[in-house]
């Protein structure tokens, strides 16, 4: 379980960001690729970033089954599978309750609550797939989330699971080591990078209405925004991403 105090800490975080930057329905670095393959319309203001979602579950079915999302944010991606590919039903769950709060008012469909990713309350063996986007470098215990997850898949269930890391890390060991079986892990850095830069005029838009520097500054940092610190750790080969499709045998 994450301590106390950690994940207080992310639930603060993403709970200040909420009022500061309410404009964004979905959080993460995005995905993109030529040609732009996808059935996310084009023009929607977050198309990067949903397209993420699209790369994510690309190979599963979505279909009639129970999903639940792990660290769903403020709803927006849930609220896009769940209208595009038609789960039965939809649980999105985050640390944060400004996201749940958003969520709840934003998205139509998903069911929205407050929860732990290294303690998740549901029943074993609850869910067709399990979904974690760009979140689980924020956890106190990454594998403490990959027991959970396994835990609450029905087996042949699958785990759909992006995110970042150091050049150096690779999670592939503890992911077996939770029972999964690895279907695919695929480097899409480049994809993230071009999703950045081709999103980013939005983005700087946002955060340079907010008038105080030091924030403004911070945000682009935690944003992504070219020339800033998360955008230049990609760049510089100091953080790689990576898609995963794993399966509970």
């Amino acid at each position: 379980m994450a301590s106390e105090s950690a994940s207080s800490g992310v639930a603060a975080y993403y709970d200040k960001a909420a009022a500061k930057v309410p404009q964004f329905t979905v959080l993460n670095y995005g995905f993109s690729s030529e040609p732009e393959d996808s059935c996310v319309p084009a023009g929607h203001a977050e198309f990067y970033c949903l397209r993420l979602y699209e790369h994510t579950v690309r190979d599963v079915n979505l279909a009639g089954k129970d999903v639940l999302e792990v660290s769903c944010g403020r709803g927006g991606g849930a609220s896009f599978l769940f209208r595009t590919f038609a789960p039965r039903s939809y649980v999105g769950i985050d640390v944060s309750r400004e996201n749940i709060r958003m969520a709840r008012q934003r998205c139509d469909g998903p069911q929205f609550q407050i929860g732990d990713a290294e303690a998740l309350e549901f029943e074993p063996q609850r869910f067709d797939v399990v979904i974690n986007i760009e979140a689980s470098h924020l956890y106190e215990d990454r594998r403490a989330f990959f027991a959970e997850a396994f835990r609450v898949l029905k087996p042949g269930g699958h785990f759909c699971y992006t995110d970042g890391y150091w050049a150096d890390d690779d999670c592939s060991e503890e992911l077996r080591a939770a029972g999964f079986l690895l279907e695919e892990r695929l480097e899409i850095t480049s994809n993230v990078i071009r999703s950045l830069e081709l999103d980013n005029e939005r983005k700087e838009n946002l955060f340079d209405t907010l008038g105080d520097a030091e924030l403004v500054r911070e945000y682009k940092d935690w944003g992504g925004i070219v020339g800033f610190r998360a955008w230049r750790r990609f760049v510089e080969g100091k953080t790689r991403y990576f898609s995963h499709r794993l399966k509970r045998p």
